[in-house]
């Protein structure tokens, strides 16, 4: 009689995920080291799905030696979440009670951190031209992800997404026809030039890079969530030291970073259901 073992796939061993990420670091630049280890480790198990593999420490020596199964891999751990005025209520109170301030600065650089696919960049260009500030405004909307990037700045998606998007700016205050910000055709849509203009879409790293611009807003949204609480406050201080005085901060909903006013006195609690914060006007 024959008899049959049944193997179970190995877990990834924090070993493996440290040489990984060490590999990365070393040979592209890219820092994952300071990511919340149970999200990077559910990532890396798609990553090993994807590339049938059992063990992790296989794709090691290919990620040294093969730029494009490299950009596979750190496309896969940075993967975005991304849609047109995803999570209405927060949009709604934005037009509601903060954009009225911020219409007191002069100018408005804003910083949208994480940029995904576009998507938030854009709900930000048509929000500010709702106000009627996106004539006085620049949105700079940083990724590490050249693809992500590249694609953002194309402004173009299916048009299967349009439905759940439309139900989105409704829901959060629209004021006019989504479809109007779009230009439509072949099974896609196209976000019009004038909302394009206004966007920088840049390649920044929270992780190792400075300050760049001194902003008015500060939008980074579901992305500390995937990162420790050390890299979520090295990444909460640089975005303070980038904020004019009286500018504003807002971080995901769900990214409850643990006594971030406490840790960071600059930045003065204004709706802790929104994660929406401001500089304070006397400190630097």
């Amino acid at each position: 009689m024959t008899a049959f073992i049944k193997w179970k796939i190995p877990a990834i061993e924090d070993v493996e995920v440290n040489l990984l990420l060490n590999a990365l670091i070393d040979r592209y630049g890219y820092d994952f080291t300071g990511y919340a280890r149970a999200s990077l480790k559910r990532r890396l198990s798609g990553i090993k799905h994807e590339f049938d593999i059992q063990y992790l420490s296989q794709l090691i020596p290919i990620v040294l030696y093969d730029k494009t199964v490299a950009q596979a891999v750190i496309n896969s751990i940075s993967v975005p979440t991304s849609e047109f005025f995803r999570d209405p209520p927060v949009w709604r109170h934005l037009r509601a009670s903060m954009l009225p301030q911020l219409a007191s600065f002069p100018r408005i650089n804003v910083w949208q951190a994480g940029c995904g696919y576009g998507q938030e960049a854009y709900s930000l260009a048509i929000l500010l031209h709702e106000a009627g500030l996106l004539k006085r405004s620049r949105i700079f909307s940083s990724d590490i992800n050249p693809a992500f990037l590249d694609e953002a700045r194309t402004g173009c998606w299916p048009v299967r997404y349009k439905q759940q998007w439309v139900d989105n700016y409704a829901q959060a205050g629209g004021c006019g026809d989504f479809a109007d910000f779009f230009v439509e055709a072949d099974n896609a849509m196209t976000i019009r030039d004038e909302f394009k203009l206004p966007i920088e879409f840049i390649q920044h790293n929270l992780v190792s890079e400075d300050v760049f611009k001194e902003v008015q807003w500060v939008v980074c949204r579901n992305v500390l969530i995937y990162f420790g609480h050390p890299l979520q406050e090295l990444v909460v201080n640089l975005f303070t030291r980038s904020l004019e005085r009286g500018g504003y901060l807002l971080i995901g909903r769900g990214e409850n970073i643990v006594d971030l006013p406490e840790k960071h006195p600059q930045l003065e609690l204004l709706d802790s259901s929104l994660q929406l914060y401001r500089k304070r006007i006397g400190m630097s």
